[in-house]
């Protein structure tokens, strides 16, 4: 059984966890496969800008991971995942990280090398689209480094589209490309037990 736990349902996991289940469903693999959405944001009137985020007019003020385990027959908690609480993902062997601040994304990063658990970041911003595999090769030192050492960013918190982006109504479709890409060109190898890459790989468009 796999054990999926996906971090974060707004702008990209909300369309991650839509190709998810059409992998799912194409293959038959309900019976082996176990999905668990963890978020404890609403859906926003903002959410729905040029269909953003995967959510309808008619699940405002809706619990996201509710709304998409609904939809997508998986299972859900309403909860931000932090240090406090990170216990909740001991049982899971896959992440899904869709998440919109770096402090998060560190803490899941950590934990993940530690107990050797796959993970998967898919990352948003404008034009800009990213994944990274994480690499049990490598040590937290290397990604406070790489990843995690300038202060500013992390403590920014918020929208995967740019502020101006929104208000000029220039919403861009980088989280619908990076949910698409990663569940079919990265994921379906990890679920087809093949070795997935641990490159990082990014575009500006």
């Amino acid at each position: 059984m796999r054990r999926i736990a996906m971090i974060g349902a707004g702008g990209i996991n909300s369309w991650f966890a839509k190709h998810l289940r059409d992998i799912i469903t194409m293959f038959d693999k309900d019976d082996i496969i176990y999905v668990k959405i963890f978020d404890d944001d609403i859906v926003e009137e903002k959410n729905l800008l040029r269909g953003n985020q995967n959510f309808k007019i008619k699940d405002l003020m809706e619990k996201k991971a509710e709304v998409l385990a609904k939809n997508y027959s998986f299972k859900f908690e309403n909860v931000l995942i932090t240090e406090k609480n990170i216990n909740v993902l001991d049982s899971f062997d896959n992440m899904i990280l869709g998440v919109d601040n770096h402090k998060t994304r560190r803490l899941l990063y950590e934990y993940c090398l530690k107990k050797g658990i796959y993970l998967l970041d898919l990352r948003a911003q404008g034009t800009q689209i990213a994944f990274y595999v994480l690499d049990k090769n490598k040590t937290m030192d290397y990604y406070d480094k790489t990843q995690f050492s300038n202060k500013d960013v992390m403590e920014r918190k918020g929208s995967c589209q740019l502020t101006n982006d929104i208000e000029n109504d220039h919403v861009e479709n980088g989280n619908k490309i990076i949910a698409y890409f990663g569940a079919y060109g990265i994921f379906m190898k990890r679920l087809r037990n093949e070795e997935p890459s641990t490159k990082e790989w990014k575009i500006a468009y």
